[in-house]
């Protein structure tokens, strides 16, 4: 703590002496003196260490949370954290590694279809005299057929609206960071679910509003939580995956999604509905959105790229009308425009009913991993779905989380550790994500699968190297 004191000692007058606290402790982190992981010293501690209150220590303390570089553990105390940005690229594989079976990334699966279908239509694009898709400098919201197409998309997904209630954006991702830049900065809290998707946490570190999570059951997201939190402090915006969260693949019921639109809009908080899986749902599993019982105060993203193809990164963002021109705005900041060529390709897929053959080929694929993963590790699942891109697992009693999967790495599996979708202050679940869309082939699968299997079986080594 020698770093600490040197940095209080050259305060100025005047200065906070909080803030101090927190660039000196940021400054040990990124330079390596503090590791991720370990844990920091009791606020009482450094409080008498460095003569200051408890309560600059543990303004500190949450401050350092609330960037994420800190994580609070109730009841065992406060741990160095990466940035979210940082995990999920030792936590997600960015790129292929030879012999590995990769169940670490949240993808569909890639077939010889997807390859026909993507090389017919450029095929058909290029040989086309008038090329709108190529030249197109506006309109910033997207080519108006562009749009009319993702009108009619959207009608299959249950949401009824028009042109101009609609953006073209790259992907869902970039369509939730539009809606959480229109509504949240600095003084603002927003919630999410206890388990969000990383793109949440990143967002609140790059736009600097406070993440709150909400706790959850095998439903999504608890609607008693969340009235407690609207009646106790100002909430600016909720943001949530009714449709196969990731990483639980709960399923919100009907009923929830009226009970939590009915609270959003009794309190004036804003809906964030991030909906990349409910194109993979159908028939009797697919219910209305959330937004749709409260369309005024909703933002609806959407994409392709977790139902139809990977590589086709174009959303659909949805957004209340009175939002709607200082959203836009923003888009034209961020991004200028969506790319009008993947723009392009989604709306004639939609209108000639491919992209609709692709997604029926895809809750097929999933259906058959997910029943190959039940079959296999039946006993340790707590998450699951037959269309869910990934299955959420229990570690089981003896095995240490992180050693569990450096155990696995040796022998060419990866997963996901539950590190990314914890949102600031909530606990670290004794769980990790096995994601079923690996490129490999079933009897590769079925092995990945089995090697979980065995180590989850086995009791860990006494030391761990």
């Amino acid at each position: 703590m020698q770093n600490w004191k040197s940095a209080l000692g050259n305060a100025r007058q005047g200065e906070s002496k909080y803030k101090r606290l927190v660039q000196a402790i940021t400054a040990d982190i990124d330079q390596g003196t503090l590791s991720d992981g370990q844990r920091l010293p009791p606020q009482r501690q450094v409080s008498d260490a460095l003569g200051i209150s408890v309560q600059t220590v543990t303004n500190a303390y949450k401050e350092l949370e609330r960037q994420g570089r800190v994580r609070c553990e109730v009841g065992r105390g406060s741990f160095v954290s990466r940035r979210t940005s940082e995990r999920v690229a030792t936590s997600m594989l960015d790129h292929d590694e030879q012999a590995l079976m990769d169940f670490s990334n949240a993808r569909i699966l890639h077939t010889a279809e997807h390859d026909r279908l993507w090389r017919q239509t450029c095929m058909e694009l290029a040989q086309e005299a008038e090329q709108p898709w190529i030249h197109a400098f506006r309109p910033i919201a997207g080519l108006e057929h562009q749009r009319e197409a993702a009108v009619r998309w959207l009608a299959r997904l249950g949401m009824a609206v028009s042109i101009e209630d609609v953006l073209l954006t790259n992907g869902a991702a970039h369509a939730i960071f539009l809606a959480l830049a229109t509504l949240a900065g600095p003084d603002d809290v927003v919630l999410c679910e206890g388990l969000t998707d990383h793109g949440a946490i990143g967002s609140s570190q790059v736009l600097g509003f406070t993440l709150k999570g909400l706790e959850m059951d095998h439903y999504g997201l608890n609607p008693e939580h969340f009235e407690d939190m609207c009646a106790n402090e100002k909430i600016t915006a909720l943001v949530c995956t009714p449709n196969l969260n990731n990483p639980t693949s709960a399923l919100m019921p009907d009923e929830r999604r009226r009970e939590i639109a009915e609270i959003a809009r009794r309190y004036g908080v804003y809906l964030i509905e991030d909906d990349v899986y409910g194109p993979l749902l159908t028939g009797q599993q697919a219910t209305r959105p959330l937004s749709h019982y409260a369309p005024e105060l909703s933002f609806y993203c959407t994409s392709m790229t977790k139902s139809v193809l990977t590589g086709l990164r174009i959303g659909y963002l949805v957004m209340p009308k009175r939002l709607a021109l200082r959203t836009e705005s923003i888009l034209r900041v961020n991004s200028w425009m969506a790319a009008s060529l993947m723009g392009e390709v989604a709306a004639r897929w939609i209108d000639s009913g491919e992209a609709e053959e692709l997604v029926q080929l895809q809750r097929q694929l999933l259906a058959n991993r997910q029943a190959l993963v039940e079959q296999e590790l039946s006993e340790h699942l707590i998450g699951a779905h037959p269309y869910s891109l990934n299955s959420w697992l229990r570690v089981p009693d003896g095995w240490e989380i992180d050693g569990l999967l450096r155990e696995l790495r040796r022998r060419n599996v990866a997963l996901t550790l539950p590190d990314p979708f914890v949102p600031p202050g909530m606990p670290r679940p004794r769980a990790v994500r096995l994601c079923v869309g690996a490129e490999c082939s079933e009897a590769k699968m079925r092995q990945g699968v089995q090697i979980v299997r065995d180590v989850f079986g086995q009791y860990p080594k006494v030391h761990d190297f």
